[in-house]
């Protein structure tokens, strides 16, 4: 009968062979690449031992067009570069990382103040066969219920107080004192 090894040794293995080859493979770089390498790595400039290296060891081409490089005045003077970021407009600053959508509403409107809450008294009230409410305004908004909660209870007449929440989301206050989470659909 044979043994076989631990799974858990196969991964030692693997190397133990791999290392192995490692020494049997032929060194494929002939001594006139290196002194190509040896000679450029002596060049003090950059931009010239770039050329040296660049001459020395061409780089294979691809069907794809390559990227556009960054300008040289940029790359060989970093610290004129970083007062033009610092700069920056601060709309630009302001404007970091938001979306399309984001900033099309930021310029829109401004310096128009954000409502916290409104409150109005409730035009209609319906449960979805999902169990969420459907509720309609009578200020014209429609929000539904985003979590289900047995102890929400609306009927028409009852007004409700809809208030901003964390990150983006909007309670909705009962008469009874008991918020529900909702989201406006109209």
């Amino acid at each position: 009968m044979s043994r076989l090894l631990p799974v858990a040794h196969l991964p030692f293995v693997l190397a133990a062979v791999f290392i192995s080859l490692g020494s049997v493979v032929p060194d494929t770089t002939d001594a006139a690449d290196k002194s190509k390498g040896a000679e450029c790595a002596a060049i003090d400039d950059p931009a010239a031992r770039l050329a040296c290296f660049d001459a020395a060891f061409p780089r294979a081409r691809h069907s794809s067009s390559p990227k556009p490089a960054a300008a040289p005045a940029a790359a060989e003077e970093p610290a004129a570069a970083a007062p033009m970021a610092a700069n920056k407009p601060a709309s630009e600053t302001r404007e970091f990382g938001l979306s399309d959508k984001q900033r099309a509403a930021l310029e829109a409107k401004p310096a128009e103040p954000v409502l916290a809450a409104t409150t109005a008294a409730v035009k209609t009230a319906r449960r979805l066969p999902s169990g969420y409410w459907l509720i309609g305004l009578d200020n014209g908004q429609v929000w539904q219920q985003t979590e289900l909660d047995a102890n929400v209870w609306l009927e028409p007449g009852d007004m409700v107080t809809i208030r901003r929440a964390s990150l983006g989301s909007f309670l909705l206050d009962t008469p009874a004192k008991y918020s529900t989470r909702v989201r406006r659909l109209q």
